[in-house]
């Protein structure tokens, strides 16, 4: 256990607050066509658009046509599709969103906006640009899967973007449909994002609707998906001491998003006020929901170790999940029960734990509705969700593990995989392996998720061939000790996590500060079998430390967080990083850091690939000198600037044949080198050695002589930007970052001299305020 050396906060100076400055050459990329080839690509083009418009009956037609443009492969980047995007501007920006990284969706409400989008892509002089960058113009065809027999559909409409056009689109629709005599429920996912559910419709009334005009205004038609969960458990012999509910001491509560908690004995006094369900007691199972607050109450003991290290976490009951053989519920009625249970307590409730999934794979291309509104959710009730991968079984055929389940791919959520702590009864997994029914990510647009794993149980076949499981203990409804596994099991223990740690703070509830905190303590088992490039799909950052762990330092390193607010048009350029010379061993500095920044993109459901709309980068390394500059010339807005500077955040530095030797517990752990790119990742981390460093590399940027930086810069989409200047309001973006530095020798106090350092350089700092009545076991 470490030292009681609290982690430390600390703030920008004003002189850190730099102003973004334009920048970039006028040079065309090579891939912009011009002469014979130009002509060529505009002919073609003009024809594809005039052949796709002039099916259209426009006298009859009240409603858009909307066309799908895919882009060269080469010509994604924002720099050009500004440019490509201009061609589809008439007396307004057209584009209504993408459906992957080179595919723009657009509008086009009369034969009128045809003709001027077809007159910019014949002017070759003024549009060579964006007219290379088009591949090809199609008719969108909406995503449209039927089931066999009388079923419930969900129809999701394009959303223009504008309220007028999209309440008479609404009208229209809710009209036929009424004159068709479809019953249907209309679901708010998001204030943007309205669903409609088609109950019991037939395919002759499908036909119907598909070979209808209006059928154009859907950007998906499908099944609406059930939800089912399963509990299959092994009962154990074994017993635990009850234990009770201290009042006297500070608390915080999870609120456990399930099929109900049985009031057992040991968990009674643990259960906060009564249930909140939209279901009669009856029609609740209560299994699953009391073994998950089991395992937030009793995890540390029941696995007879601690694991987590939360103390005094009590549970709320939301049972928001029936009894499925008694009450089918489709994924319009779970986001509707999340919702409002969590509206009518998340003023004290701020930690929900989310054990069930969507049965249906993500996409890679567009984020879950599912996951969108929970991204709503939280944001609208400043709440932290955790949530879980979602179970495989593949592993019982020998079949490769399947992607995450709808949810998962949640962007403000924590999403949690599951690693076996133990191996016995055939079992496949090695301990503290992935576990066989763990899902795989990335999450859509290649985000990292799951974000984290935690201890959930491991699982085999049996001579029989069917699935033998276990490894997490906790509560059945009778009170008996139960084993099982699933990510469902692993969730929870975060969910404990992240309220231990709110309960040990004394500090607001803040979920960004919650989520880093967790993330920058997560590293990898040191037996793990996947490697290095791939632990991110399957384990996310790693396995989380325990509350104490997280809060806390040892002498040899200090842990600092910058918690801040990222206008657009500004960053962060801190010049004088704190490092302490104790760090510098035979005239280098030698140690090792850890970079997690968090932060909240802005979110946008009708942009489909490209949903997480801003984006935050960070940079850490070391210059020669600050230099004057002078900001009487155009273009420079910034005072003083650095020589010499390099980034030691980039994996090209360091040294392969040192890495691959070393036999550090950081390499095995903690190493983590990703280049991010341009990749709108809401979670990025590193973590790099300096002793790793090529030998050439560690003399240009590490000597003693060498001062420190730390810059911090955002970016944002096009299509937020535009958004920001017609509804004229300042883009800006919340961020979390923490910055841990290690001296790996042990011979440097390194938390004295950075916090000597702060003072020297004067930094606003202070230690992360704990709470006067948690206990502190040393």
């Amino acid at each position: 256990m470490k030292e009681t050396l609290p982690i430390k906060f600390f703030a920008k100076r004003e002189e850190d607050k730099q102003r973004v400055e334009g920048g970039g050459g006028k040079e065309l990329p090579k891939w912009v066509l011009h002469g014979e080839e130009l002509y060529e690509k505009s002919v073609a083009l003009s024809r594809v658009i005039k052949d796709v418009l002039e099916e259209e009956n426009w006298n009859e037609r009240d409603i858009p046509v909307i066309i799908e443009v895919k882009l060269n492969r080469d010509a994604h980047a924002k720099s050009h599709r500004r440019k490509i995007e201009n061609i589809f501007f008439t007396n307004k920006n057209n584009v209504i969103g993408v459906t992957d990284e080179n595919t723009l969706v657009i509008r086009v409400d009369s034969q009128t906006d045809g003709a001027k989008i077809e007159e910019k892509i014949s002017d070759v002089k003024n549009n060579a640009y964006g007219i290379s960058g088009i591949d090809n113009i199609m008719k969108y065809k909406p995503i449209a899967y039927k089931s066999e027999g009388i079923s419930n559909y969900k129809v999701k409409l394009f959303n223009f973007n504008d309220f007028s056009t999209n309440k008479s689109h609404k009208a229209k629709f809710e009209m036929f449909l009424r004159n068709e005599k479809i019953e249907f429920i209309k679901t708010n996912y998001t204030k943007s994002l309205i669903i409609y559910k088609l109950q019991d419709i037939s395919n002759l009334q499908i036909d119907k609707l598909i070979n209808n005009t209006l059928f154009d205004l859907a950007e998906e038609f499908v099944p609406m998906p059930h939800i089912s969960i399963n509990l299959d458990i092994l009962n154990k012999k074994d017993s635990i001491e009850i234990k009770e509910y201290d009042s006297e001491k500070k608390s915080e509560i999870v609120g456990v998003l399930d099929n109900g908690i049985c009031r057992i004995d040991p968990l009674q006094s643990w259960i906060y006020g009564v249930r909140n369900s939209p279901y009669p007691n009856e029609l609740l199972l209560e299994n699953h929901g009391t073994f998950v607050a089991g395992v937030i109450t009793y995890g540390d003991e029941l696995q007879g170790e601690e694991v987590v290290g939360a103390k005094n976490i009590r549970v709320f009951d939301a049972a928001i999940f029936p009894d499925t053989q008694k009450e089918s519920i489709e994924e319009d009625e779970l986001i509707q029960n999340i919702r409002e249970v969590i509206k009518n307590n998340y003023k004290e409730i701020k930690i929900w734990n989310l054990s069930i999934s969507i049965v249906r794979e993500i996409s890679e291309q567009k984020f879950s509705d599912f996951a969108i509104a929970l991204d709503d959710i939280q944001d609208e009730y400043n709440v932290l969700i955790c949530k879980s991968t979602g179970n495989c079984t593949n592993f019982a055929n020998g079949d490769a593990i399947g992607k995450l389940h709808e949810g998962a791919d949640s962007v403000r959520s924590l999403v949690v995989g599951s690693i076996a702590d133990k191996k016995e009864n055939g079992w496949i997994s090695e301990p503290y392996n992935l576990s066989p029914f763990s899902r795989r990510g990335p999450g859509p647009a290649y985000i990292i998720k799951p974000d984290i794993v935690h201890l959930g149980g491991n699982a085999g076949v049996n001579s029989c061939r069917k699935i033998i499981q276990g490894g997490v203990k906790s509560f059945s409804k009778n009170g008996d000790i139960v084993e099982q596994a699933g990510t469902s099991f692993s969730t929870p223990r975060v969910a404990a996590l992240a309220a231990g740690l709110l309960n040990e703070m004394d500090e607001e509830f803040d979920s960004l500060l919650l989520k880093s905190l967790i993330i920058h303590s997560a590293s990898y088992p040191k037996n793990t079998e996947i490697p290095e490039f791939e632990r991110t799909k399957y384990l996310g950052f790693g396995l989380p430390d325990t509350v104490h762990n997280i809060l806390y330092n040892s002498p040899n390193e200090a842990t600092l967080i910058l918690r801040d607010v990222l206008p657009k048009g500004n960053f962060i350029d801190i010049k004088d990083f704190p490092m302490p010379e104790c760090l510098v061993k035979n005239e280098f500095f030698n140690f090792q850091v850890i970079v997690t920044l968090v932060y909240d993109p802005i979110l946008d459901p009708t942009q489909g690939f490209e949903y997480c709309q801003s984006n935050i980068d960070v940079r850490f390394g070391s210059y020669d000198e600050k230099i004057p500059r002078d900001t009487s010339k155009n273009g420079i807005l910034n005072p003083i600037g650095r020589s010499g500077t390099q980034n030691i955040l980039i994996g090209s530095l360091y040294s392969k044949v040192k890495m691959k030797e070393s036999s550090k517990d950081f390499a095995l752990k903690e190493r983590m080198l990703i280049q991010y790119g341009d990749k709108y990742y809401p979670v990025k981390k590193y973590a790099v050695d300096t002793s790793e460093l090529t030998d050439g590399n560690k003399i240009k940027y590490t000597t003693s002589d060498k001062k420190w930086y730390l810059t911090i810069d955002g970016t944002y989409r096009s299509s937020i930007e535009d958004r920001a200047v017609i509804e004229n309001r300042e883009l800006s973006q919340e961020f979390c970052l923490i910055i841990t530095i290690k001296d790996p020798t042990n011979t440097c106090n390194v938390y004295n001299g950075i916090t000597q350092k702060l003072d020297e350089y004067n930094f606003w700092h202070n230690n992360i305020k704990i709470s006067e009545n948690i206990n502190v076991n040393l």
